[in-house]
């Protein structure tokens, strides 16, 4: 583990990336934007995300006379990584990191910069978590069980996000990020129906209220958006969508410094990572995240919600349950990740009731 990272709340509140640009043809302009931070660059992508853009992002980027180091990894973000990466781009000389991919490249991206203490650069290759926007990084153990949360003391350069390339991605990465941002609106009410300004800080509150309009916009335009990236199309409704799942999520997550704005469905993925690395190693994030939700909006005394919950994701092919995740629904695999909960700082209650109600509510993802 780096000696400088660090899992403290700072009392600053870093909104997010410096500089942000989402149209559509923007890889062919990514060599004029990355000059205005150096002219020897380290790119660290995952190979798929390469194979997609990376060609294009690349003449772009030599076009402009910026020399490049690429490196593709496919591998978790994790200190390890972080490590000889950043040690292979002091040695190239390189004055700003770009992560080129998901999420976990783009963390690890950020990661890289700040072990090497250069700038990070994000350009994502979909839309599926807001991690690109975010002034923080998730770190997992090489083989993928979550190990912390690394946060930065200062925002990201810049986020440029391609709706080409996020149109022509598959849709099941674009869905995870569409529900991971909606998840937001859920888990901070979490054990209660509503919030209110009067008894919450007002920069909580204000995170609330973004992730409120936030669900609202994507409960309405959600289906159309995943239908068009299924014809590949490049649409405004995508293209609003994306703008939701990334720029504005992270301004969310930013704005409660990646501490208030996710709770009981983001604990149970820490904990199916975790506990259960091997057979979810190849879900993704927002995945994980949306059986989870069924959990919270039961903790929240919503469950008149879980089928309209069901029947929205249903229709964006997402897994439903512990089963469809690769987990067995049985009462040891479902009673340890309640343990998980109760051991975490989400969960304080000593209520015995309290507890009863998020036993049942762990069991609404079997």
């Amino acid at each position: 583990m780096s000696a400088n990272s660090s899992t403290k709340l700072d009392s600053a509140i870093k909104f997010g990336a410096g500089r942000y640009r989402q149209e559509r043809g923007l890889m062919s302009q990514l060599g004029e934007e990355v000059s205005r931070y150096g002219k020897r660059v380290f790119i660290i992508a995952g190979s798929n995300s390469w194979n997609a853009c990376g060609n294009e992002l690349l003449n772009s980027i030599e076009n402009a006379g910026i020399a490049a180091q690429v490196e593709l990894y496919d591998g978790w973000c994790c200190f390890e990584a972080a490590e000889e990466f950043a040690a292979k781009a002091k040695s190239f000389g390189a004055q700003e990191i770009i992560g080129v991919g998901g999420g976990k490249i783009v963390d690890l991206g950020k990661a890289i910069g700040e072990e090497a203490g250069l700038g990070a650069i994000s350009v994502p290759t979909s839309a599926s978590s807001c991690a690109p926007f975010t002034c923080m990084s998730v770190m997992y153990t090489k083989e993928g069980g979550k190990k912390l949360s690394w946060r930065f003391e200062h925002e990201i350069d810049a986020c440029y996000m391609d709706m080409d390339v996020i149109a022509n991605c598959p849709h099941r990465f674009n869905a995870a990020g569409i529900v991971d941002a909606m998840a937001k609106y859920i888990e901070m009410l979490n054990g209660k129906p509503d919030m209110y300004l009067e008894d919450t800080p007002v920069d909580a509150f204000t995170a609330f209220s973004i992730a409120k309009y936030t669900y609202k916009v994507l409960k309405k335009n959600a289906l159309q958006a995943i239908e068009d990236n299924r014809q590949h199309k490049a649409t405004k409704v995508l293209n609003d969508v994306a703008f939701m799942n990334v720029p504005v999520t992270g301004l969310i997550a930013n704005t409660t410094k990646s501490f208030k704005q996710s709770e009981l469905a983001h604990v149970i993925y820490d904990g199916v990572r975790t506990l259960f690395t091997q057979e979810v190693s190849h879900a993704i994030h927002g995945e994980i995240v949306g059986v989870g939700l069924f959990c919270q909006l039961y903790f929240n005394g919503l469950q008149n919600e879980e089928n309209g919950l069901r029947d929205f994701m249903r229709k964006m092919d997402m897994p439903l349950t512990f089963e469809e995740l690769g987990i067995q629904s049985t009462d040891k695999n479902l009673d340890a990740i309640e343990e998980y909960i109760v051991n975490s700082r989400h969960y304080n209650s000593t209520d015995p009731e309290d507890r009863k109600r998020l036993h049942a509510a762990v069991h609404e993802m079997a």
